[in-house]
């Protein structure tokens, strides 16, 4: 299939940058070894922000612990303030369960888009909790155009270039000999 030099090495780089994903993606999923999970971490909102979101992923074995309590906050700033000191948008807490994804999901009213950043913190409420915390997913999700829908953003977006690559591997794959 691939007898060709330049398809050969094509293949070669494909194989590679499919590696370094996979790398890449099993890097997120390591334990967490501090009580703030998100650390403040900023969303720059337009008015094509619909909502901030993050996601906790519980360990599969809790070894008969509760759910863990993690509370997220999303901060305003405003033009010169610095964290600490803006206005606390909303605040709540999720519970995350053995093996399970809990979301917190906030939906950006007009007032939030005037601020310049959305500053994003999640925290065990439990000194210790962390370790039972396997990984956690931040963004926004933003309208696109023609409204038919939401984009990734933050570190979620990586499955767009996962999906690309398995496209044109297909497509590699498929055509054979006339590359």
């Amino acid at each position: 299939m691939f007898d060709n030099r330049n398809t050969s090495k094509f293949a070669i780089a494909l194989v590679v940058l499919i590696s370094a994903v996979g790398i890449g993606a099993v890097g997120a999923a390591a334990q967490m070894d501090s009580p703030t999970l998100v650390d403040n971490e900023t969303v720059t909102p337009t008015n094509e922000t619909e909502s901030v979101y993050v996601d906790a992923t519980g360990v599969d074995d809790f070894n008969g612990s509760d759910p863990v309590n993690v509370t997220v906050t999303i901060e305003g700033l405003a033009e010169g303030e610095s964290v600490g000191n803006g206005t606390t948008v909303d605040t709540d807490t999720i519970s995350v369960s053995e093996g399970n994804v809990s979301s917190y999901d906030y939906a950006l009213t007009d007032a939030d888009r005037d601020y310049d950043e959305l500053v994003v913190t999640a925290e065990v409420e439990t000194d210790g909790d962390e370790s039972l915390i396997d990984s956690v997913d931040w963004g926004s999700l933003v309208a696109t155009a023609g409204g038919a829908g939401g984009g990734l953003g933050g570190v979620g977006g990586s499955t767009v270039v996962v999906a690309l690559v398995v496209a044109l591997a297909a497509i590699v794959a498929a055509r054979g000999d006339d590359l």
